[in-house]
């Protein structure tokens, strides 16, 4: 027998492990997983005040200490100030570590049993998507963090390092909520469009099932807190409206 058929009767001989594919109707495979939120604004809009309305117990990443300021009204919230900021030079965060605490804040958060959390904020996104381009630079390419990445494709792993831990949380069953501060969109340089998304990386919207837009609003010379929802996946017909003083029950009450 020669080599090739040797080779050939082996692969003949190879028992086939058949596969077993098991579809599901879509009401079984409901999972009560809570809601995801991506809350984007100007500051001093009411994003942080919003996401502490979420089921308690709460727990906050926090990258820029927005939180502390409503300490008196959400005294119950669990906050982690993860901005590993120079003691003697405030401006200077080592952003590298920055992210690090990110990760090691998610997996604890993802180690703790459902019923032990309530809702997780991440407050905000925005610094943690530059903090992961840092990362990205700084360890896995071995460049400065002003340096440019030298592929474009590059891209890719950092894009990576950002949305694994972002998907672990939203695989837990609790709500969370990410804030996000607004940037104003282009249609090339120079040319400002008038409108504004969430300062993350592009995909997040994608993540979340609901996309707030927060602005405040003078009405008699008193300043009112409105999110607009551009992104609702439970209910459509959502997009659009309006939530005057919005807080995560009065969104509860409107997907019922």
């Amino acid at each position: 027998m020669t080599w090739e058929n040797q080779a050939t009767s082996k692969i003949e001989e190879t028992p086939k492990v058949e596969t077993k594919i098991q579809f599901k109707k879509l009401k079984d495979a409901k999972q009560n997983r809570g809601i995801k939120i991506l809350s984007y604004g100007n500051f001093s809009t009411g994003k942080t005040h919003f996401a502490l309305t979420g089921t308690t117990p709460i727990f906050v990443i926090d990258t820029e200490n927005g939180a502390s300021p409503l300490a008196d009204k959400f005294p119950e919230a669990n906050i982690l100030q993860i901005a590993n900021s120079d003691k003697e030079n405030v401006e200077e965060k080592d952003e590298v570590k920055n992210f690090e605490n990110f990760i090691n804040a998610v997996e604890y958060l993802t180690s703790l049993p459902d019923e032990q959390v309530g809702t997780i904020i991440i407050d905000s996104i925005s610094d943690i998507w530059e903090w992961a381009q840092a990362y990205g630079k700084v360890k896995v390419f071995k460049l400065g963090i002003e340096d440019r990445l030298k592929q474009q494709w590059d891209w890719g792993t950092i894009n990576k390092l950002y949305l694994k831990p972002l998907q672990k949380l939203i695989n837990k069953n609790c709500n969370l909520i990410i804030t996000a501060r607004e940037s104003e969109s282009y249609d090339g340089p120079g040319k400002p469009t008038g409108r504004y998304e969430p300062k993350c990386q592009k995909k997040t919207p994608y993540w979340v099932d609901l996309v707030l837009h927060h602005k405040i609003k003078f009405i008699n010379n008193k300043i009112s807190f409105q999110a607009k929802i551009e992104k609702c996946r439970q209910n459509g017909e959502l997009i659009g409206k309006i939530i005057d003083e919005p807080t995560l029950d009065k969104i509860k009450e409107m997907l019922k």
